[in-house]
């Protein structure tokens, strides 16, 4: 007669590929049922909270070097704008003075080269010495170098190459100065009325220019350790790939920054807080459910259906969902894992026939 498993509370030292014997019939009397592991190749991470961020340099800062009064505005906010398009017109007072001095920068050049040209002429003729001559040359090169920084303060100041072809040949100051999108984007905030003074580096109008999307978000300490730069993100109806996981813990939060880049921007919109879910390619993962897993001394072991009984396998948890563990284990596809009364069985003892 074969006596009832004992279901005694004592601690049995599990071990991996260790077997326990047991029969159909004591199966049965326990209520051990099987269920067939499930392949996969792929696993999920719960979502995380993730914020639309772009690269600094796409936040683009319309603004004047110097100070201006505002004529016009040709935007409001939240338009889309393209490369080249007119933002707004400035007028002033000291553009107009910068200007000025460029152009009597140019006359003056002009005329030292000319005095030059005719001074190297004396000089080869013996009428002027040659001291003289140096020191027209001298003012020649000193006269073409303020010509060349006073183009580069027209230039900062936002002017083009065919405003600058303008002074040049006209000897004429503009009196207003167009500005111009730099990139395509999208206005974000206008910060300037018509009719404003503006001190110089004062930001009128922000813009969101067209390039990369990423979305940052914070995973636990315990999950980063699992993902790698190439795994997917999902959110909404986006996708992304992680390109950059931080090296920083957060001290309150016990999380990393991890940072994707989205593959179509369109209609994501920036600073929106998105659920993300992080997707990872594996190989040799099975699906179970938690009912088949148990714990000992921080391992985890699941019990193999075989001939004899149920071989214990050891098992690394890799993601966890509501109903079911996805492991890494020694296990194989048709494998038969038991998933009810596990805690009999580790603690189950075998008694002899009589």
């Amino acid at each position: 007669m074969i006596k009832i498993i004992s279901l005694l509370l004592i601690t049995l030292g599990l071990q991996a590929s260790q077997t326990i014997k047991i029969t159909e019939q004591q199966q049965s009397d326990l209520g051990v049922k099987t269920q067939k592991v499930t392949m996969i190749d792929n696993i999920s991470f719960t979502p995380y909270n993730g914020r639309v961020v772009m690269d600094k340099k796409d936040v683009i800062s319309v603004s004047s070097n110097i100070e201006s009064i505002v004529k016009e505005i040709y935007v409001s906010e939240f338009d889309q704008v393209k490369k080249g398009q007119k933002l707004l017109t400035l007028k002033s007072n000291a553009l107009l003075s910068l200007q000025r001095d460029y152009i009597e920068s140019i006359i003056e050049s002009e005329s030292a080269s000319q005095n030059y040209t005719r001074d190297l002429k004396l000089e080869s003729e013996g009428i002027i010495s040659t001291k003289k001559l140096l020191a027209s040359k001298k003012l020649k090169s000193s006269s073409a170098l303020r010509v060349t920084l006073n183009e580069n303060q027209l230039v900062t100041n936002g002017f083009t190459q065919k405003m600058l072809k303008h002074l040049r040949e006209t000897y004429k100051v503009i009196l207003e100065q167009d500005i111009h999108a730099s990139r395509d984007g999208v206005v974000y905030k206008i910060d300037v009325n018509v009719g404003e003074y503006v001190q110089s580096d004062r930001m009128m109008i922000g813009i969101y220019a067209d390039g990369k999307r990423f979305i940052e978000l914070s995973v636990p300490v315990k999950i980063v350790k699992d993902i790698s730069i190439g795994d997917r993100c999902t959110f909404s109806r986006h996708t992304a790939k992680i390109i950059a996981i931080g090296n920083v813990v957060n001290e309150s939060s016990q999380s990393v920054q991890v940072r994707a880049q989205i593959d179509n921007a369109d209609g994501v919109m920036i600073n929106r807080v998105y659920g993300v879910k992080i997707h990872k390619g594996v190989k040799g993962a099975v699906k179970i459910k938690k009912g088949a897993l148990v714990f000992q001394e921080n391992s985890s072991y699941v019990f193999k259906q075989v001939d004899s009984g149920f071989e214990v396998v050891s098992v690394k948890i890799i993601s966890e969902g509501p109903f079911c563990y996805v492991v890494k284990a020694e296990l194989n596809a048709g494998d038969k894992l038991a998933v009810t009364s596990t805690a009999a069985l580790l603690s189950a003892m075998e008694n002899d026939d009589e």
